[in-house]
């Protein structure tokens, strides 16, 4: 996911939370599975 540079740092940081926050809770792996999507994996946390 992404936005434009003009939102700035703190926009960039909520959808960084956003985006952590649905890998942990399983919501990527179960619509990648859902999908039928073969050879993608959810990527490890990012470093903070």
């Amino acid at each position: 996911m992404g936005l434009p540079r003009g939102r700035g740092g703190a926009a960039a940081r909520v959808l960084a939370a956003f985006v952590e926050d649905m890998k942990r809770s399983g919501f990527v792996a179960q619509a990648l599975a859902r999908h039928g999507i073969e050879g993608a994996a959810v990527a490890p946390p990012a470093l903070a």
